[in-house]
């Protein structure tokens, strides 16, 4: 048995979850917002739909971004681009480990010291930390290190099971449905809520591990959505792959029951996610803090389950792997129920909130409350490193805009997705003569803005 489970089997305390509210006299009406994020892990955008406490409190209360998505769609570089608001190009974070990624690389690259934490301390927020950072950071949490910029941390100190893990609380959860980890965070999140000073804005970042796999949900959870949700069955399931790249060609289409299994597991982990997002609303309101805050619940990236024959995997450019949740209130800022089909991405949550704020925060994202907009963005990864039997791609550099999808990898290979015509990406446009001068002009566009490109990436 591995030494946290068997330090964790006898349990640990539960963490209380205060219900005494702020009073009036010492609530904060006017200033600055304050800033909650939930940040979820390999979530797929359509499990928004059936979780009912985001879509009534959060969704319904704000804005829905239709076309939201990761530029480098795996846990480590899409954090770093979130927390600093730089495509990876700029950060160099490519990978969840060493080299090129993880909490080490971040770190070694100064970019710890110049994230939305460190901003929004500058300017007078309180910020608290519950859950995950950065792939690696764990071990550094270990040794009571706490990243710049965090007033207060609850995150991992071990690997970051749903059971038998740590926290830098210094307490060992163990097996006990108490233990849940959404669950533990969720309380420590609304005691933070609670109890933090009156006289500051508050800046939570609340960043559970679900619902990346092993699919379990709490126990409460366990067979919700058995049977209520349809067999998942669209054409990029059943289809041909062989216009698709060789490593994609290798993969012979996957078992519709595990498809279908995956998806109904990753649907009941989130109903404790959801719970999270009430009670996260409710302590807010409880504390007389809910009608100024800017309440924005996102993923890192999106998950393949069972597109182009793919099952449990991201680090793709393909529209599944990119895709990524975003919705955002504030009332009052935000109109209600409205959506949104501008091209948003990750970054753009760092330049967003820096410009509510006032913080100096250097971005390179857009102010999704303004009204500018992209017409495209650059899509970017480095080689993948094969594990669990995953496929190993070469680096790519592409470019994605609302129509068009571009990518071309290292070894030459291009793909060309027309959006419009082709939703499902079934048929790769690149080899056709008539997208000749299409895929001139995107591949201009993926050079210009994959600069620097990853490393040994060569045009």
């Amino acid at each position: 048995m591995p030494l946290v489970g068997a330090l964790c089997l006898l349990g640990s305390p539960a963490v209380p979850e205060t219900t005494t509210a702020r009073s009036a006299e010492t609530t904060i009406h006017d200033g600055p917002p304050n800033v909650v994020i939930v940040l979820t892990d390999d979530q797929r955008v359509r499990t928004m739909n059936r979780m009912p406490r985001l879509w009534k409190q959060v969704r319904r209360k704000g804005v829905l971004f239709t076309h939201a998505g990761a530029p480098t769609s795996l846990c480590c570089p899409a954090r770093a681009s979130l927390l600093t608001g730089l495509y990876a190009h700029s950060t160099r974070v490519y990978r969840n480990g060493r080299p090129y990624g993880g909490w080490r690389t971040f770190r070694a690259r100064g970019l710890h010291r110049r994230t939305l934490a460190t901003a929004l301390d500058a300017v007078g927020y309180h910020t608290a930390l519950v859950g995950k950072l950065l792939n690696g950071y764990p071990s550094a949490a270990a040794r009571g290190y706490v990243a710049p910029g965090w007033d207060e941390q609850v995150t991992f100190t071990t690997k970051s099971g749903k059971y038998n893990y740590r926290l830098s609380d210094g307490k060992c959860y163990g097996e006990k449905p108490a233990d849940y980890q959404t669950d533990v965070l969720r309380r420590h999140a609304v005691r933070i809520i609670r109890n933090a000073p009156a006289d500051q804005p508050l800046f939570l970042y609340f960043a559970p591990t679900a619902p990346h796999r092993p699919y379990i949900p709490a126990p409460r959870h366990k067979g919700d959505w058995a049977g209520r949700i349809p067999s998942y069955r669209p054409a990029a399931v059943r289809e041909d792959v062989s216009d698709k790249p060789p490593w994609v060609r290798m993969y012979p289409r996957r078992s519709q029951q595990r498809i279908d299994a995956d998806v109904v597991g990753m649907q009941e982990m989130l109903m404790s996610v959801d719970e999270a997002v009430g009670a996260l609303v409710r302590a807010l309101e409880d504390t007389d803090r809910m009608d100024n805050t800017l309440f924005i619940y996102t993923s890192d990236n999106g998950l393949m389950l069972g597109e182009h024959h793919l099952l449990e995997w991201k680090y793709l450019p393909y529209r599944w792997s990119t895709s990524i949740p975003l919705v955002m209130r504030w009332d009052g800022h935000i109109p209600k129920n409205r959506t949104d089909g501008r091209l948003a991405l990750n970054i753009d949550l760092a330049t967003t909130i820096n410009r509510v704020v006032g913080g100096t925060l250097d971005t390179e994202g857009l102010d999704l409350l303004g009204r500018k907009r992209r017409s495209g963005y650059p899509l970017e990864a480095l080689r993948a490193l094969r594990f669990d039997s995953l496929p190993l791609h070469p680096s790519y550099c592409g470019y994605r805009t609302a129509r068009w999808l571009y990518v071309r990898y290292n070894n030459g290979f291009r793909e060309l997705y027309d959006y419009r015509r082709d939703p499902q990406e079934l048929t790769n446009k690149a080899y056709a003569g008539t997208h000749r001068d299409r895929v001139r002009a995107l591949r201009a566009k993926a050079r210009a803005t994959c600069r620097p490109v990853p490393p040994g990436y060569s045009w």
